[in-house]
C-alpha cells in the first residue's frame, strides 16, 4: 500500500519529495509476499467491487502502465477466474451479490451444480447448489507486484529509507515530523500510515486509535497424484480456497478460532496439525482427487484485521491532525486493492478529497458510530 501510494504520488508530478520509511526493506516480515495474490470482483460492498475493477485492469496492463520503469518484475497475471460455491443456505446471498456485481459491470455469472461439474468436473460435493464464476478474475505474483510498485516509485524519484518510526512531533493542528530509530527526523507536509498489521502502533503516536490487529493466516502448497482440468481460484462458504500454482496447488482456510497477535512458529501450538486435521479433509470433500496429495510446504503471514467489520479504513483518523491519513484493515485484500487505494491515497494527499472513486463510506466515521460495513457471504 505504501509503495503503491508512493508510485501514484510520484507519477503525478505534483507531490514534491516523496519518502517511504520502511523498517523491513527485504520484506522478510511483510504479509504481501506470503499472500495468494488473488484479484476478484466478487464482493457484496460496492466500493470493494469498484476498487477491484480498477485494480484488475491495472494489473492486467501492469507492464504497459510502467513501460518507462527499468527491471520491472513480471507480476505473472493468470486469468483463470474465480469460482465461489455455496450450499442452499448461501444461495440467496450469492444471488444478491452477483446482481450487484453485474450492475457495476463485473462479468460474474451464476451457474448451478450441473454446470459447475460440466466446467470443472473435479469438483464433486453434492451439497453445492450454486456457484458464481467470474471468468475475468485471476491472480498475480504478490511479491512481484510489491517490488513492481517499489521499483516504479523509486524510478520516479521516491526515496526509500531503512528505518523505523519511533515517534511523531505535532502541534494542535498537524503532524510536523517523524522521529526515526536511526536518529534522523523526517519533516513533511503530509503523512500516510500504511503499516499493515503494525498500523495501530503508529496511530497511537499521534493520539489515534485504529481497530486493527494482526491475525495469523497460514497457507499451504501441495501436489496431487491426479491431473485436474485448468481450475479457477475456488472458494466456499467456510473460507476455504485453493488455486493452481505451478505443478501443484496453494490454498488454505482462515483460522477463525485463533486469538489476534503475531505467530512466530506454525509448527507447534494451534497450527501444528492444521493442514492434516482441518484443511485436507475439507479440500478432499470438495475435490475427491485431493484425497491423494503430498504437502510440500506451509507458511504464515498476518492479516491486518479490522475487528469492526473486516473492511478497510481509509482517510483521516488522528484527532486534530488533518495532514495524516491511513489505509488499513484490508483483512487479506491488500495487494488486490493496492492500485485503487494507492491512487485514492495520492488524491487525498494532493487535493484533500476522493476524486476518482468515492470511498467516503470506508472512512473511520463508521468506527466511531459503531456502524459496520461488512461483507456478506463469502469474504
Amino acid at each position: 500500500m505504501g509503495s503503491a501510494a508512493a508510485y501514484f504520488l510520484s507519477r503525478s508530478g505534483k507531490a514534491g519529495n516523496v519518502v517511504v520509511v520502511e523498517p523491513d526493506p527485504s520484506y522478510q516480515f511483510a504479509t504481501t509476499p506470503q499472500g495468494a495474490g488473488g484479484v476478484r470482483q466478487q464482493f457484496s460492498v460496492a466500493e470493494n467491487i469498484l476498487m477491484s475493477r480498477y485494480s484488475l485492469e491495472f494489473y492486467k496492463g501492469f507492464a504497459n502502465q510502467m513501460t518507462d520503469v527499468p527491471d520491472l518484475p513480471d507480476i505473472g497475471f493468470v486469468s483463470q477466474g474465480y469460482l465461489f460455491v455455496v450450499t442452499k443456505e448461501g444461495e440467496a446471498t450469492l444471488r444478491r451479490n452477483q446482481a450487484l456485481q453485474a450492475s457495476l459491470g463485473a462479468n460474474a455469472e451464476l451457474i448451478d451444480y450441473d454446470e459447475i461439474q460440466r466446467r470443472f468436473p473435479s469438483i464433486e460435493r453434492d451439497d453445492i447448489v450454486l456457484g458464481c464464476h467470474s471468468a475475468d478474475d485471476g491472480w498475480i505474483d504478490p511479491n512481484a507486484g510489491l517490488w513492481g510498485f517499489r521499483r516504479a516509485a523509486e524510478h520516479l524519484g521516491t526515496t526509500f529509507v531503512k528505518a523505523r518510526v519511533t515517534g511523531m512531533n505535532s502541534d494542535d493542528r498537524a503532524i510536523r515530523s517523524l522521529q526515526l530509530d536511526n536518529g534522523h527526523v523526517v519533516e513533511a507536509d503530509f503523512f500516510i500510515n500504511t503499516a499493515g498489521p503494525w498500523v495501530s502502533q503508529i496511530a497511537k503516536m499521534s493520539g489515534g486509535n485504529l481497530p486493527i490487529v494482526p491475525m495469523c493466516r497460514v497457507q499451504h502448497f501441495w501436489k496431487c497424484a491426479h491431473e485436474l482440468e485448468p481450475m479457477p481460484l475456488v472458494k466456499d462458504e467456510s473460507g476455504m480456497f485453493f488455486r493452481p500454482e505451478g505443478d501443484g496447488f496453494v490454498g488454505g482456510r482462515p483460522s477463525f478460532d485463533i486469538e489476534p497477535g503475531f505467530v512466530d512458529d506454525i509448527y507447534s501450538g494451534f497450527f501444528a496439525n492444521y493442514f492434516e486435521e482441518t484443511i485436507w479433509p475439507m479440500m478432499a470433500a470438495l475435490v475427491p482427487k485431493f484425497e491423494e496429495i503430498r504437502l510440500e510446504s506451509s507458511w504464515a503471514g498476518h492479516y491486518a484485521q479490522n475487528t469492526l467489520d473486516g473492511n478497510m479504513i481509509i482517510g483521516r483518523y488522528s484527532p486534530g491532525h488533518d495532514n495524516i491519513v491511513t489505509a488499513c484493515g484490508f483483512s487479506g485484500h491488500g495487494i488486490m486493492h493496492a492500485p485503487a487505494v494507492g491512487r485514492a491515497l495520492s488524491e487525498l494527499a494532493l487535493t484533500g478529497a476522493f476524486e476518482t472513486l468515492d470511498l467516503s463510506r470506508m472512512e473511520i466515521g463508521r468506527v466511531h458510530k459503531n456502524e459496520p460495513l461488512a461483507e456478506v457471504g463469502i469474504k
